[in-house]
């Protein structure tokens, strides 16, 4: 017999200047089972605009070397380009694809990052780019929006899968969506994602390899 679904949501309301909960459960209404995301908003709850996935990557914010950058594996090239990251923009929330919660928060916004379903905190099914994923963006995005912390307007920022995920979402039009904002965001998953001018690219297995399966 399965092990019960526990609550784990965890709330550090005293180490850092922002509110910081973790692992709060969302209900996934099509699945019928849930999402678990972390949640970095200001203690204040007046005036909070809520940002959904966002990924911030501005050339200002980064030095560039190509002949360094060209040297580097991409994991060792992540890990490289956090490392150039301004401090102001950067603490120990930090994570790849994603923006600062301490400079954000500080700006009055909420962040929330969801771990997709059988990734991370979240239960069920792996199946990238799925009508299932889709859906459970919906429903964290509507959730977002009805919380007493949000004013309702949830926007969408984000790079390559975080942004190629948006396209989808944006046709179910959950609460509207304030904004979207994509770098590097596939719409064409043949020609952007899996063959670039034709040619084959391996980038999808090591995608999966590293950043799906680990989770």
């Amino acid at each position: 017999m399965p092990n019960r679904i526990r609550g784990l949501c965890k709330v550090d309301s005293t180490s850092f200047p922002y509110l910081c909960e973790e692992h709060v459960t969302i209900p996934h209404k099509s699945l019928q089972g849930l999402v678990r995301c972390n949640i970095y908003r200001p203690k204040s709850e007046e005036h909070t605009v809520h940002m959904e996935r966002i990924s911030l990557m501005n050339s200002k914010m980064i030095r560039h070397d190509s002949n360094r950058i060209q040297s580097l594996t991409p994991v060792k090239l992540q890990r490289q380009i956090i490392r150039d990251v301004t401090p102001k923009h950067k603490s120990v929330h930090s994570s790849w694809g994603t923006p600062d919660p301490a400079f954000w928060a500080a700006q009055g916004y909420a962040v929330l990052r969801a771990d997709e379903v059988d990734s991370g905190q979240s239960p069920g099914l792996l199946d990238t780019m799925s009508k299932s994923t889709t859906d459970a963006f919906v429903d964290v995005i509507e959730w977002a929006a009805e919380q007493t912390w949000s004013n309702g307007k949830v926007d969408l920022v984000g790079i390559s899968y975080f942004g190629g995920s948006q396209w989808r979402v944006a046709a179910c039009r959950p609460n509207d969506p304030a904004a979207m904002i994509l770098c590097d965001g596939m719409n064409d998953y043949y020609r952007d994602r899996c063959r670039h001018g034709g040619i084959l690219t391996e980038f999808l297995k090591w995608w999966f390899s590293n950043s799906v399966a680990s989770n």
